[in-house]
């Protein structure tokens, strides 16, 4: 049984940090996750030796993705997780574009980037067939843990953890972002993230932020719009942040509401952004539509140790008397 410490929920997922301050995630999914991996032998023919993987300098490699731009050697296209499992073995595909191929799978060409036939010709230079192999991902309705940072042989506690992004115009179907930090300021994005893919994403990548900025909060908003929170009160938030620029390009300073405020906890909605000061006063930050800086800060009535944001703007907050 896990303790968790920090929780985000999107869609069918939950990411928690745990009581080994490292990050888990629950998928709360009926649809099996299976996922085809391809690899294309390549051959090339030469008086000597007909056809081999003796291939000319400039040639693709032996294995690689279809456009023979990737190597893909079946020897080291492993599992991405332990959340994952094959299926099956590598094995041959015997159908190209509705053609059933010989035994042996192979199809054939004048070069490498021309059209393939499965029928052998007099001027057949060189030749390819395609190697698949299934995988599964086993981490349905369980927890799993994620692969962590490891700085001088320790692995790196994680203090927050935040997802969003879903909305982003132009994002693919089940594109998540995650976005965590650890306990030395680190802030890190997780790279690959799909609900229908890829849950678990492929790896951890470091942001970085100015110099004197230690994060120790991060929250995203339904749109992508990134803020983070420094050890010193400080709020930043992300720009250029798109479908195809996933962790945006540079960062800029939110200013507080007046001189000498400084928070300790933020939460970025749709279209606005809360954030509760060290003195427990809870502002609201407008206008995120229109700017991921917001626009003016409106301070509310009442005090909180905690406020939450959905991506239906519906706001929770925790008392002081509440606290625990």
């Amino acid at each position: 049984e896990l303790r968790v410490k920090r929780i985000s929920c999107c869609s069918t997922a939950l990411w928690a940090i745990c009581g080994d301050h490292q990050v888990h995630l629950r998928l709360e999914s009926e649809i099996p996750i299976r996922i085809r991996e391809e690899s294309y032998e390549n051959q090339r023919w030469n008086p000597l030796d007909g056809f081999s993987n003796k291939l000319l300098p400039t040639d693709r490699p032996c294995y690689s993705s279809q456009d023979g731009l990737t190597d893909r050697d079946l020897k080291r296209l492993n599992l991405p997780s332990t959340a994952w499992v094959w299926d099956d073995q590598w094995h041959l595909e015997l159908l190209h574009e509705g053609q059933h191929l010989e035994a042996e799978g192979w199809m054939y060409s004048v070069d490498f980037p021309r059209a393939y036939s499965a029928a052998k010709a007099w001027n057949s230079c060189v030749r390819r067939r395609k190697w698949v192999r299934n995988r599964r991902y086993n981490g349905l309705r369980t927890w799993v843990s994620l692969s962590p940072i490891v700085l001088n042989d320790m692995m790196e506690p994680f203090i927050d953890i935040a997802t969003g992004g879903s909305e982003i115009p132009g994002a693919v179907a089940g594109f998540v972002a995650v976005w965590a930090v650890t306990i030395n300021g680190l802030l890190l994005y997780r790279e690959g993230v799909n609900l229908l893919t890829c849950p678990d994403g492929s790896n951890w990548r470091k942001i970085e932020t100015p110099q004197g900025c230690e994060p120790c909060q991060v929250s995203v908003g339904p749109q992508g719009v990134v803020w983070i929170l420094a050890w010193n009160g400080q709020l930043l938030t992300r720009n250029g942040i798109t479908w195809n620029c996933e962790t945006g390009v540079s960062w800029y300073e939110v200013p507080p509401p007046f001189k000498g405020i400084s928070f300790n906890h933020i939460s970025v909605g749709p279209t606005s952004s809360w954030a509760v000061s060290r003195e427990n006063e809870v502002w609201l930050r407008k206008g995120l539509d229109s700017s991921i800086l917001g626009s003016s800060w409106t301070a509310m009535i009442g005090q909180m140790n905690l406020v939450f944001t959905g991506s239906d703007s519906q706001v929770c907050g925790l008392l002081i008397q509440d606290q625990k």
